[in-house]
């Protein structure tokens, strides 16, 4: 029942969005992990630019709701850093960076989708009286 209530587009972006996130800090934290690790090519995961498509399609909610729950985020090597001497290219700062705005994102998502919860729990707790 509980999918059924969460299966409008915003709630599958959200939860795309979580999935997504936790995918990419995962990359994250193995990038940081190896950032002394000879010939280590940062990793990337990649997911917005499908979700915005998605979101921005002019189907109708059902169907643009399947279509965001069909999106995978996927890891790709991030090749466009130089190199370093050793053949790493991850950079302690720009990882740095990336897990401040992925955390930002990731905490932005489940409070909304958090909000969303609570306010169908109302909708149905207030049907009840």
């Amino acid at each position: 029942m509980i999918k059924e209530l969460l299966s409008d587009p915003a709630s599958a972006a959200l939860c795309k969005s979580l999935q997504g996130t936790s995918a990419r800090q995962q990359a994250i934290a193995d990038n940081i992990a190896n950032i002394e690790t000879p010939g280590y090519v940062r990793k990337e995961v990649s997911f917005a630019a499908s979700l915005r498509e998605a979101i921005s399609s002019g189907d109708d909610p059902r169907s643009r709701a399947e279509r965001i729950s069909a999106i995978t985020p996927f890891t790709v090597s991030d090749t466009s850093r130089a190199p370093k001497a050793d053949g790493n290219n991850v950079d302690v700062d720009h990882e740095m960076a990336a897990l401040a705005e992925n955390t930002l994102e990731f905490e932005s998502s489940a409070t909304a989708l958090s909000l969303k919860v609570r306010m169908l729990r109302t909708a149905i707790n207030e049907g009840r009286r």
